[in-house]
């Protein structure tokens, strides 16, 4: 059977049995990357922390820092509800295959008190789609506010704690030439986004976003005017130099606007919220907290939220791990992620079940060319990560 199989299919899914051949980089290339490359960075590095300690020597006046406590009777009364979402879809020749979940846990202190509730995304097989790993992203977002809901419907928590920003990245609002699938998906998934926030606002729930990969350069912003080049440098590599452990401030900055905003804010007005309440929804607040002995991380707060901030503070800072993150996160992240593993099995297991329909006639041989990898794309079960994959999702260390 393997050898009536087209080229790209015995490439792509039978060498993986294969041994690897050593990947070479030509001597020349070599040193230009690693020998001179990092000599460069490093003389950059050097500059631009100059550069940022000037900066956090004009910025600091306009900064309040506050400690948080470490308080663990209060973060064990505290009921969380903690959500995620994971993609890792694959790009095929033919098209492209989404694959992403979304899971909420809920907990008190250090302890998960009841079964997760998950959510998988709609198997689909997307053909000349308009930025199919961008709507992909959007619509595991879209599952997570749904799970999320459902999980504060369920729990009634007094806090939400949502695994990345709340408000979605501007990268993501469909350009002139998008499908109107992906306009359509945009919007439901502002509507999502809305009723989530109005579920939680109505019952005075207090919702913050934890995001723990940020480039937002708010800080800078504010120089812009007498040092240009402030506006690309990084509120996290500014504030890394300011707060200690368990110190947090929230940024005095303009809350952002833009096609995003306005998009939750027709979604208000679409669920016949009063311009009030909208307002409190969509004007969102950032802070910044060192949880732990690494970088500070950005949490993201509607503004009915930002005088619950000193609160929230406790409760992350008192149930985080030496890395930072909290215990939920991580809980509910463990539950999420889509690996390497996963999607690489899912891919097996579509070829092999296409396998099975040419030998019942209902394909031909052909047809799995369709179900060829993009040049380039990942396909290995002998790749490191598997193997440590392979080990978390048996539950080993």
């Amino acid at each position: 059977m393997t050898a009536k199989l087209p080229l790209p299919i015995r490439e792509q899914y039978f060498s993986v049995f294969a041994k690897p051949e050593p990947e070479m980089v030509h001597p020349d290339l070599y040193k230009l990357i690693i020998d001179d490359g990092t000599d460069v960075i490093l003389n950059e590095v050097k500059r631009y922390n100059q550069a940022r300690k000037q900066l956090i020597r004009e910025i600091h006046d306009k900064l309040s820092v506050r400690q948080a406590k470490c308080d663990e009777a209060f973060a064990n009364e505290i009921l969380i509800v903690a959500s995620d979402a994971g993609n890792n879809g694959v790009d095929l020749r033919s098209a492209f295959a989404p694959l992403y979940a979304s899971t909420a846990i809920v907990a008190k202190g250090w302890k998960i008190l009841d079964e997760p509730i998950s959510r998988a995304g709609k198997p689909e097989l997307w053909a000349g789609e308009y930025k199919p790993e961008q709507r992909e992203s959007m619509l595991a977002m879209k599952a997570q506010f749904e799970v999320t809901s459902e999980a504060v419907e369920k729990w009634n928590p007094q806090l939400v704690v949502f695994d990345g920003p709340l408000l979605l990245h501007y990268g993501l609002v469909p350009g002139p030439d998008a499908t109107d699938e992906y306009w359509q998906d945009f919007k439901d998934t502002a509507v999502c986004v809305m009723k989530f926030l109005k579920l939680c606002y109505e019952r005075d729930i207090t919702v913050v976003g934890f995001v723990k990969r940020t480039r937002m350069a708010k800080l800078g912003e504010e120089l812009k005017g007498s040092l240009p080049t402030a506006r690309f440098v990084r509120d996290t590599a500014l504030l890394d130099l300011v707060l200690r452990l368990g110190q947090h401030t929230l940024l005095e900055v303009e809350p952002p606007k833009g096609g995003v905003v306005n998009q939750y804010r027709a979604a208000g007005e679409e669920l016949g919220l009063p311009k009030e309440a909208i307002d409190k929804l969509t004007n969102f607040h950032s802070a910044y907290i060192r949880t732990g002995l690494t970088t500070p991380f950005r949490l993201e707060f509607p503004e009915y939220c930002v005088k619950r901030l000193d609160e929230v503070a406790t409760v992350l800072f008192t149930t985080s791990e030496e890395d930072g993150i909290p215990f939920v996160i991580n809980e509910v992240d463990k539950l999420t992620r889509i690996t390497n593993a996963i999607a690489n099995i899912r891919s097996l297991m579509l070829f092999s079940k296409a396998l099975d329909l040419v030998k019942k006639g209902e394909m031909v041989p052909e047809d799995l060319n369709l179900l060829a990898l993009q040049y380039g794309e990942v396909w290995t079960l002998r790749e490191e990560r598997y193997f440590q994959d392979v080990r978390e999702l048996q539950g080993g260390g």
